[in-house]
């Protein structure tokens, strides 16, 4: 073989290694799109802060695209925090490995309105009001978890209702004139707590203290044994009363008498003695007038007792009580469901009393309100 011939020779299998070195290396170069794993809330409020992992099984470029905002890192591990943005919306991901294979994904993250509550109180009243809070969130906002009111540091029963919920406070005859703090306290689905405090301004019921005259044997009727026996029976029935209302209409008056005491008027049953306020609201009427029920509920009480007289409480559920004194002739029985305008009993002048009438009470959660305030309204 002649020197050209060979050098040719050699040149062909130098050729053919580097052919066969450069097919070897397309065979095994990688193929395989990265993979991906996603960590992160898919479901946030609008404008709060959401922090999103991701990891790849090897380092990758990374580009996310979510509403107008792009973000880009050369990393395995990466945690992005993002601004929710109202409604649902995509967030892109994009990862490109060091051979040039691309692994793209959508996640969507949804951010809802926050439920901040829109609070309708009324900004004056007088002691012994009771002051009736609605509260309102948006539609389509987080979830609520847990709602709270108190009126001067002191809690009130919620009701929740659809789109919001209500409180009844009661405030107490005792109450001083001044500015007091109503709170609302609102915690979403993700933690977030939505506070309102406004100022109620609160008048005292500033009254001429008068002078009841009764007889001997009437005032001995009140005894601490007396007492205590209603006073119990009373917290006991409140205690155990139905959590949610059991109403529906407006409340209506139990009787069409005259008004012959009114709400939170100042007395003195023995001269020199002790003050105190009437917690009710006293109708007069023809003994044997018919008691209607205020309002649809459960009797929880029914009978005689010392004070009292003949006696009949309704439940009303959501902490309302309406009491009913001095009958004499009790026709409801306990654990009988009635609705309003049903007869209950028939006015008399039982118990402490001084000639017939119906001693009507609004209680909620045990604080006596206004009746009143009740009258024609299905929420005070």
């Amino acid at each position: 073989m002649t020197p050209r011939r060979r050098r040719a020779l050699i040149a062909l299998l130098v050729l053919g290694a580097a052919l066969l070195g450069l097919g070897v290396s397309e065979v095994r170069r990688d193929t395989t799109p990265p993979q991906l794993y996603l960590d992160g809330p898919r479901r946030a409020e609008a404008g709060q802060r959401v922090r999103l992992s991701i990891s790849a099984n090897e380092p990758v470029s990374y580009a996310i695209r979510y509403g107008q905002r792009d973000e880009t890192n050369v990393t395995q591990d990466w945690t992005v925090e993002l601004t929710a943005l109202q409604g649902a919306r995509p967030v892109r991901i994009r990862a490109t490995d060091g051979a040039g294979n691309v692994t793209e994904t959508v996640m969507t993250l949804t951010g809802v309105p926050a439920p901040v509550p829109r609070v309708s109180a009324a900004r004056r009243l007088e002691a012994g009001d009771p002051l009736g809070v609605r509260l309102v969130w948006p539609p389509g906002s987080a979830s609520v978890e847990d709602v709270a009111v108190s009126f001067h540091g002191v809690p009130a029963r919620v009701l929740r209702v659809s789109g919001g919920a209500k409180a009844i406070v009661p405030v107490p005859l005792a109450t001083p004139g001044g500015a007091y703090a109503l709170d609302v306290r609102v915690t979403d689905e993700f933690g977030e707590v939505h506070e309102e405090t406004r100022d109620v301004a609160v008048q005292d019921r500033a009254q001429p203290v008068e002078q009841l005259h009764l007889e001997p044997r009437t005032l001995a009727l009140v005894t601490p044994e007396a007492a205590e026996l209603e006073r119990d029976t009373l917290a006991r029935v409140e205690a155990r009363g139905a959590p949610d209302p059991l109403w529906t209409a407006p409340f209506e008056m139990p009787i069409q008498g005259v008004e012959s005491a009114g709400f939170g008027s100042a007395r003195r049953y023995a001269p020199g003695g002790p003050v105190s306020y009437h917690t009710g609201l006293d109708l007069a009427a023809p003994e044997g007038t018919p008691i209607h029920a205020t309002n649809d509920g459960e009797v929880v009480v029914a009978g005689p007792y010392p004070i009292k007289g003949g006696l009949v409480v309704i439940d009303h559920g959501g902490g309302v009580f309406s009491l009913y004194f001095h009958q004499s002739t009790v026709l409801a029985a306990v654990g009988q469901r009635v609705e309003r305008g049903d007869v209950i009993g028939l006015v008399g002048t039982t118990g402490l009393s001084t000639g017939p009438h119906l001693h009507w009470e609004m209680q909620v959660g045990g604080v006596p309100t206004n009746p009143l305030a009740w009258v024609d309204r299905t929420f005070p």
